[in-house]
């Protein structure tokens, strides 16, 4: 593939279950692998085709990518200019805590995706700027807003089981 370098950074926040990755592949290739977390990645540049939940799928540059805890995916660029990405996982505590304190009640459903591929503009600005604070030096308090955002985010524009938050409980 000529003079092109994938290269990959990576974060972990020490407090939270809480990762961050941005990387540009070429030709790399992930094997059919899960992770224990909710992952959501945010396609830049390109497009990246998986397989997940036995269908195949394409995220092209401004789609999140939705994945359950434990969902099984693979991944490759589409194209041979590769796919530019930014990925955050989130511990599956984590997103009960920030949607318990939300819903302001006991222990808050579990959101599930029910698709792979999102098109959600608030949704990848929320994502976007919690990664952007993952991966540079940030008040825990400006994280916790940005992860609460995410999160919440996350659960009303994509989930197909979001639980009822506070304000959604308040003008039903």
């Amino acid at each position: 593939m000529g003079t092109e370098q994938s290269w990959v950074r990576y974060w972990r926040d020490g407090s939270y279950p809480l990762e961050a990755m941005q990387a540009h592949f070429f030709d790399h290739v992930y094997a059919p692998h899960s992770h224990d977390t909710y992952s959501f990645g945010i396609t830049d540049v390109g497009a990246q085709r998986f397989h997940c939940r036995g269908a195949a799928h394409t995220s092209g540059a401004g789609m999140v990518m939705a994945f359950n805890p434990d969902d099984v995916h693979d991944g490759r660029a589409a194209a041979e200019l590769g796919y530019q990405y930014r990925i955050v996982h989130i511990g599956p505590a984590l997103v009960r805590d920030v949607l318990t304190d939300a819903t302001g009640k006991g222990a808050a459903a579990m959101p599930l995706f029910g698709q792979p591929v999102l098109h959600d503009t608030t949704l990848i600005r929320a994502l976007a700027r919690l990664h952007a604070v993952l991966s540079g030096p940030a008040d825990p308090g400006v994280r916790d807003e940005c992860l609460t955002a995410a999160v919440l985010a996350a659960a009303r524009r994509g989930a197909t089981r979001a639980p009822r938050l506070r304000a959604e409980s308040a003008s039903a």
